[in-house]
């Protein structure tokens, strides 16, 4: 339709099938109105809430490295996967989030 319309072109349509979604999106969800503080308090909850598991996460000081580089190793939530981190490259992910 947008095409038929002269809105959109062949390559802009390519460009969106060619598209991988991020897993990144929004929840449009029933209006919050300022009164409804049952509403207000389980929105604060979700945004305060920390968006990586501590539990799941392990510093290694610098002086304990095998390298001398400070490190975060996290664990994947089903504990398939580990990966390890620089300390300042995990710091940079926290704060990019």
């Amino acid at each position: 339709m947008l095409k038929k319309e002269g809105k959109i072109t062949n390559t802009v349509i390519e460009n969106m099938l060619s598209w991988c979604h991020s897993g990144f999106h929004v929840y449009l969800c029933d209006r919050i109105f300022s009164d409804d503080q049952a509403s207000l308090g389980n929105l604060a909850r979700y945004i305060i809430r920390a968006c990586f598991s501590q539990e799941r996460m392990v510093y290694i000081p610098a002086e304990d490295s095998h390298d001398g580089t400070a490190k975060v190793v996290y664990t994947s939530k089903d504990r398939k996967s580990r990966k390890t981190f620089n300390a300042m490259d995990w710091l940079a992910r926290l704060v990019s989030l």
